[in-house]
């Protein structure tokens, strides 16, 4: 069977992955995207992403990524390991140059680089799997979430994606739109770390914090709502969006709602207006988007209308690197 290029099926992570470990541990289970390990006074919190997808940034915006997911649990990223693969006839002049930018990636988010090694395999083309390790003081278990608890979602839907395509695909933006418009695209690259409102959430009582990532806002309710066995019901016109996300996504013809969210976090809190007036009062735009259910259904509102969501089947976005 096919899959979807991106993160594994949650039928396929189930069957395949899940049923085969024993020892199945909460940061194991679908739609948790990072380990925590405790040690005397201080909770170990790990998370990892891989590219096998590669465009100018990258390095960067993967290592961001996984930072964001480290932000789950208020953590504070701390160190770096990085394994790569590359083929026989990978050059390595150029393999120098994707080393000196994560380390150049690594500095500027002040994180050491505790181990790097490169294989030469059988690989097609390079593959980096990146590893964050750092420290949380306060564990946030997703087994707090019960039913009626509301979810705010922090960011904006499909920024990661609009940032991604507007660096890889530039030229054919512009045919469309003005060189300002996609300068304004390439600028949504500043809103993609999530630590800042990740710590005021928490600061406002949140009882848990999802980092949306592929498979977009829908694909990140989708596993937040699975993650504890619950239902979720959310109003499509409370989920903000912006201009640039949009119509990047009818030139690429993806649906903005569905594609890497990165910059974005959902947040269970029984104080939903707290919630949304800390951020709100911190600059970050925030909303009240959706309520936990009983049921294991998970819909989408539009006005009148309800849609029953799917669960996340990778990201449509790397076919069209």
């Amino acid at each position: 069977m096919f899959m979807q290029t991106g993160k594994i099926s949650e039928i396929a992570y189930k069957r395949s992955v899940l049923k085969k470990i024993n020892n199945k541990t909460e940061s194991i289970e679908v739609g948790i995207d990072c380990a925590t390990m405790e040690l005397e006074d201080v909770t170990l919190v790990m998370s990892s992403n891989c590219i096998f997808k590669w465009f100018k940034g990258c390095e960067d915006y993967y290592i961001g990524k996984a930072i964001n997911a480290l932000c789950e649990q208020n953590a504070k990223p701390k160190y770096l390991k990085v394994d790569i693969n590359i083929p026989a006839d990978f050059e390595e002049k150029q393999l120098g140059k994707v080393i000196k930018k994560i380390n150049d990636s690594s500095e500027k988010r002040q994180l050491d680089i505790k181990q790097c090694r490169v294989y030469v395999s059988n690989v097609e083309n390079i593959i980096a799997n990146i590893t964050i390790i750092g420290y949380s003081r306060e564990r946030h278990a997703r087994k707090n979430i019960k039913e009626n608890m509301h979810v705010v979602m922090a960011g904006t839907a499909g920024i990661g994606a609009t940032y991604i395509m507007s660096i890889s695909r530039k030229e054919e933006l512009l045919k469309k739109f003005s060189p300002t418009f996609v300068n304004n695209c390439i600028k949504t690259g500043e809103y993609l770390d999530v630590a800042k409102m990740t710590e005021i959430a928490f600061a406002s009582d949140a009882v848990a914090v999802h980092a949306v990532s592929d498979g977009g806002v829908f694909g990140a309710l989708w596993e937040l709502a699975s993650s504890v066995d619950l239902g979720i019901e959310a109003d499509i016109k409370k989920i903000p969006v912006w201009q640039e996300a949009i119509e990047v996504a009818e030139v690429f013809n993806y649906n903005p709602y569905l594609v890497d969210g990165s910059g974005a976090i959902l947040i269970v809190t029984e104080k939903p207006e707290k919630t949304v007036e800390y951020l709100n009062d911190s600059g970050i735009y925030a909303t009240d988007v959706a309520v936990l259910t009983k049921s294991n259904d998970r819909v989408i509102i539009n006005g009148g209308e309800k849609r029953y969501l799917e669960p996340p089947k990778g990201d449509i976005i790397y076919n069209l690197l």
